[in-house]
């Protein structure tokens, strides 16, 4: 499987359940599987930034050998989900604060590509299925739901890349998206963020229901912006 669908399906699966240790038929999982199950984890927060992982342990947990275990973390290395350390070992990816600018600011300029497109390219099927995820998010910030909150804005978030029909910005977009899920809830969790994230995702929906492809790119793109500050702000010091 090429890096896009790999990325494309974390993205796809980060809020489905655990799966079985081994295939049906009860086939060892390949790498790839091990590597999909690990990054999940990963993804989902069950393995925190600092986590170690060790190729024994996993190997055992998978019921498979080493080797696919070694070959998995070396995706994940590479997918910068992990990270090795002299003396320490493999861990969880922990993002240092200039990072996430970084990321950030690289998200902005994608998203803002992302919702262009998407205005121009969506079917009025997926701007249903877009408008039916927002009021799912609305709902669980009334009910002050984070957890359900996050899903549904992943979800948009994956139907509007979708809308692009583009493999090559999918492969970035859900790059940097899995590298910013290293910060949990983090962003939810600022005071006012999620409702003021709601105001903003309305605004989008309303541009790309209009097809107007400027105004969808700015909007997304101040969202971002909005997310940065208020990150810049969570942290105790400045970034330079």
């Amino acid at each position: 499987m090429t890096m896009e669908g790999m990325l494309y399906n974390a993205f796809m699966n980060m809020s489905t359940p655990k799966t079985a240790a081994k295939q049906e038929g009860g086939q060892p999982l390949s790498a790839e599987q091990v590597c999909d199950r690990i990054r999940a984890t990963i993804l989902k927060g069950e393995l925190k930034p600092g986590d170690k992982l060790t190729e024994q342990d996993l190997a055992a947990q998978y019921k498979v050998s080493r080797t696919p275990v070694r070959e998995a973390i070396r995706q994940l290395e590479v997918e910068h989900l992990v990270s090795r350390t002299r003396f320490v070992g493999v861990t969880v990816k922990q993002l240092k604060p200039s990072e996430i600018i970084e990321l950030l600011d690289i998200r902005e300029v994608l998203e803002g590509l992302v919702a262009r497109l998407a205005a121009r390219e969506a079917q009025p099927q997926e701007i249903k299925q877009l408008k039916g995820t927002l009021k799912q998010m609305v709902a669980a910030v009334k009910a002050g739901d984070v957890v359900h909150y996050l899903d549904n804005a992943l979800d948009f978030r994956r139907r509007l890349a979708e809308c692009c029909r583009s493999d090559t910005l999918i492969h970035y977009v859900m790059g940097i998206e899995n590298r910013l899920r290293l910060m949990g809830n983090r962003t939810a969790m600022i005071p006012g963020r999620m409702q003021a994230a709601i105001a903003e995702h309305e605004k989008l929906f309303k541009a790309i229901e209009n097809r107007d492809a400027a105004a969808a790119e700015q909007l997304n793109r101040e969202r971002i912006q909005h997310i940065r500050a208020d990150v810049e702000r969570s942290f105790s010091f400045s970034i330079f």
